[in-house]
């Protein structure tokens, strides 16, 4: 059972509105995905530690940011972890060139700003 860091009530207090004009159900299924993508930011910590476990500001930054992260998926639709090309050539042998992304919100699949807020809350570092 996946675990929904921010309901209806959160998304629309902190001033969203792009989901509130869908049925409830497409509503909560936005934030579910960004649940899945906010936990993953965190290397599952916050699943490890329980939602519930964490202090009262960690649990405001992860609403904020699951409901930041709605909004994004809503916007610019799901993507998954990929791999840009930055060049390619054909000739004899085939080589592919990957483009690096430099931005570690990229990297995460997230949004600027969710993890701007995820930062905030400490379970984004290496060590803990």
């Amino acid at each position: 059972m996946i675990t929904v860091y921010a309901t209806k009530e959160n998304y629309s207090k902190y001033g969203f509105t792009s989901l509130l004009e869908l049925k409830d159900d497409e509503i909560e299924k936005y934030l579910e995905l960004a649940s899945i993508d906010i936990n993953n930011a965190t290397l599952t910590r916050i699943e490890k530690k329980g939602f519930n476990n964490l202090t009262e500001n960690q649990k405001y930054l992860i609403v904020k940011a699951t409901c930041v992260q709605a909004e994004h998926i809503k916007e610019d639709g799901i993507y998954e972890n990929y791999t840009e090309v930055s060049s390619f050539s054909i000739g004899g042998d085939l080589t592919v060139n990957e483009k690096e992304h430099e931005e570690i919100h990229a990297k995460l699949n997230i949004s600027k700003e969710a993890y701007a807020y995820l930062k905030r809350t400490g379970l984004l570092s290496r060590i803990i």
